[in-house]
């Protein structure tokens, strides 16, 4: 299921190995939970991504850290669900900050 969320990206990296993996990490920053008394300020999360997702970020970097909305899958990677980015774009018109929940079965 692909889900659609709002994130402050600040910044993505890619990397290819001599074996021929190839892959990226898409950086974003949220504030900490208000009722999470262990957390101040803003948290960081890195999120996998195909290689080719920094030549979509390309169009972007002058403007980050910014807001973008980002089409993302649940993962299960060594026994932990991960989120993978699958594309990047600017934020539509409306709506605010979102966590990834179900915000439109995009299948």
């Amino acid at each position: 299921m692909i889900n659609t969320i709002q994130a402050h990206v600040i910044g993505a990296s890619r990397y290819s190995m001599d074996n021929g993996v190839k892959g990226a990490k898409v950086t974003i920053m949220q504030p900490s939970a208000p009722d999470n008394e262990n957390q101040l300020g803003n948290q960081v999360s890195t999120m996998s991504a195909p290689y080719e997702i920094l030549d979509q970020l390309h169009a972007f970097a002058p403007q980050m850290p910014c807001a973008l909305e980002l089409d993302i899958e649940f993962r299960a990677s060594g026994g932990k669900a991960t989120m993978h980015v699958l594309a990047a774009r600017k934020p539509s018109a409306t709506g605010g900050q979102q966590q990834p929940a179900s915000n439109g079965d995009k299948k």
